[in-house]
């Protein structure tokens, strides 16, 4: 009994941090409302990576770093705590790893494959800003359109294993051309192979989170974005890039823009 009003304080707690006005189920209707509103409402970031990776990623863990400070966080940090959801929803899903595009790297991004009523559904919501704007019904070719951001899968079948593409086409910045974003093999990925990919991600000076402090939350109309010492603010087809001087400005702009406190020691500015 002390669990389950555990679990339902999580979910009420959880929704109001998201903005969530809906039962949490595991109906198509959901998956579509919670990937929106945790997209719109949790920010990729990893300027407190490594402090987060000492702790670990139990549900008690996420709950005071995402719900309680209203932090943001890599595709791990939100990945197992939506995977917590999942589980105590009902939904029926399995664990991929993705490969990233352009730079090419391993396999280190975590995404889902929810199975609703026969379909298989890509769900991403630790991608970022550049990330799908919600849920992508993984057949070949299928898009998912949106005024901002449209995503596309393709599948290359002559793979010992079939592999997906994921592609994305920017309308907000006025791109012509589709994107590829990263790929990854159809097959489950188990609990020691997150445990690996994110031990990579935060420890090794090749992973691109150890090289770069970054944020970026979607808009409707665009993106907003921090780079090291760069703002990108993209709307409505145009792109505006500000110089972040100090780490004064830089907390000032992380909270205007993305409802973030942190803390100083976490701000150093990569050039």
């Amino acid at each position: 009994m002390t669990r389950k009003t555990s679990v339902n304080q999580f979910f009420t707690d959880y929704a109001d941090r998201i903005g969530l006005r809906m039962p949490l189920e595991p109906t198509l209707e959901c998956l579509r409302h919670l990937h929106e509103a945790h997209l719109y409402n949790v920010p990729f970031e990893n300027f407190s990576m490594h402090g987060n990776a000492e702790r670990g990623l139990a549900p008690q863990t996420l709950r005071e770093t995402i719900v309680d400070r209203r932090r943001g966080g890599i595709c791990f940090e939100t990945g197992r705590m939506m995977q917590w959801l999942f589980d105590e929803c009902g939904f029926d899903y399995e664990l991929r790893l993705g490969a990233t595009v352009s730079p090419r790297g391993p396999a280190t991004h975590q995404i889902f494959i929810v199975m609703i009523d026969g379909e298989r559904w890509l769900f991403d919501i630790g991608y970022g800003a550049r990330g799908p704007r919600g849920p992508v019904l993984l057949a070949d070719g299928k898009q998912l359109t949106h005024p901002a951001l449209s995503t596309r899968v393709s599948l290359d079948s002559r793979a010992s294993a079939p592999a997906w593409t994921v592609s994305i086409h920017e309308h907000a910045v006025n791109a012509t051309e589709w994107q590829d974003i990263y790929r990854f093999v159809d097959s489950r990925v188990e609990a020691a192979d997150l445990n690996m990919a994110h031990f990579y991600t935060t420890a090794s000076p090749d992973s691109l989170l150890n090289q770069h402090k970054v944020a970026s939350i979607p808009t409707p109309n665009g993106r907003v974005s921090v780079r090291d010492s760069h703002l990108v603010i993209v709307a409505d087809g145009s792109s505006t890039t500000t110089p972040v001087d100090d780490a004064a400005q830089l907390q000032e702009l992380l909270g205007h823009h993305f409802g973030l406190s942190v803390p100083p020691e976490d701000l150093r500015l990569e050039r």
